[in-house]
This record gives C-alpha cells, sequence and structure tokens, in this order.
C-alpha cells in the first residue's frame, strides 16, 4: 500500500512539472522505494524541467537594449513575444523573443504610413511608458499584450490573465487612469 502511494505521489510530482513520468526502483526491503531513490527521481525530474518564462518587464527590457526607443507594442503569442519599438532613428523597429526574452530577430518595418507617423507622434507625447501602463493596469495579474492606440484618446490597450480569467483594460497615456476596455463586438481578434 505504501508502495502505490508513493508511486502515485511522484506521478503526480511528474505530471505537474510537465508529463513526464519517473521509474522509481525498489530497494528490495518492504517493496516501497527508498525516500533517497524517490528523492533522485524528483531531482531528475527538476533538472529536466523547461527554462523559466520571461516576464512582460524582462521582454521589455530586453526588446529595448536591443533597439533603443519608446516601446510601442509587447505582445506574447505562441510561446513568443513580438514587440514595435520606435527607435531612436524614428523607424519602426520590429523585434521578436523567445519565451525565456532571447532576442531572436529584428527588422525595421518597411510598410510604415501616416498612421504609423501620427502614432509615433502620439507615442512620443505619451507621460506613461508600455511597462508603467502594465504595472498600473495588472500589479497582481500576468501582462500578456501592451499595446498603444493613439488614434482618439491616448490609451494602452493591456491584456491581462489572473486565476485563468482574462482582463482587457485601457491605461491613459497621459494620466495613468485605468479603465474596462469595451467589449470588442465585432468578433475579430485586434
Amino acid at each position: 500500500m505504501k508502495r502505490n502511494i508513493v508511486i502515485a505521489t511522484v506521478a503526480a510530482a511528474a505530471l505537474i512539472g510537465g508529463g513526464t513520468a519517473v521509474a522509481v526502483a525498489e530497494d528490495g526491503t518492504d517493496g516501497a522505494p527508498s525516500s533517497s531513490t524517490v528523492s533522485q527521481a524528483l531531482t531528475a525530474r527538476a533538472a529536466d524541467a523547461p527554462a523559466a518564462r520571461a516576464s512582460f518587464s524582462d521582454a521589455a527590457h530586453a526588446a529595448l537594449k536591443a533597439v533603443p526607443g519608446t516601446l510601442g507594442s509587447l505582445d506574447r503569442d505562441h510561446g513568443r513575444w513580438e514587440a514595435d519599438v520606435l527607435g531612436k532613428d524614428g523607424k519602426w523597429h520590429e523585434v521578436t523573443l523567445d519565451a525565456n526574452g532571447k532576442v531572436i530577430g529584428q527588422h525595421v518595418a518597411r510598410d510604415t504610413d501616416a498612421e504609423d507617423a501620427a502614432e509615433a507622434k502620439a507615442l512620443r507625447n505619451a507621460d506613461v511608458s508600455a511597462t508603467e501602463a502594465a504595472r498600473k493596469a495588472a500589479p497582481r495579474a500576468t501582462v500578456t499584450s501592451v499595446e498603444f492606440d493613439g488614434d482618439r484618446t491616448p490609451v494602452w490597450e493591456v491584456e491581462t490573465v489572473k486565476n485563468h480569467k482574462e482582463r482587457d483594460l485601457n491605461v491613459n497615456a497621459q494620466s495613468g487612469k485605468v479603465t474596462q476596455a469595451p467589449s470588442d463586438d465585432d468578433g475579430d481578434d485586434d
């Protein structure tokens, strides 16, 4: 009975930690694995665990280190971070980071237009940065996306997740006031 409980505990720990099963050997005494065997199995499982994931602020810092300037958006998508940075050179740069915040690609956006120029001007005049907006909108939640919208009243559109629930918030780019974002009724994802 003790053996089944120990094996079930190790299996549950493996599943919670990523789904890989761990084999446990018996020590031959009473059919139960020794505590050192269980400890070794759990230590081996921990060594196989995936690397830590970059937070929003880690990814923002890495994107701005790669391209000095002003962060216009940062979005986690399919395990990667995608950033738009208005560089100090006045050009929009697209920076791609892996899940751990390492830059894996960057290029200058070539398809800019008058709307992008107006967005850049509004972004330069914002008193609240992307990282400040993320901090104000989600002090105890995970930020998955922040995007500047300078069309009417400049705001940061912030997407958060807490307890498996998504929230869309707006942070005024001048005052920092946080409000619930209006619902997106048109059914698209932008």
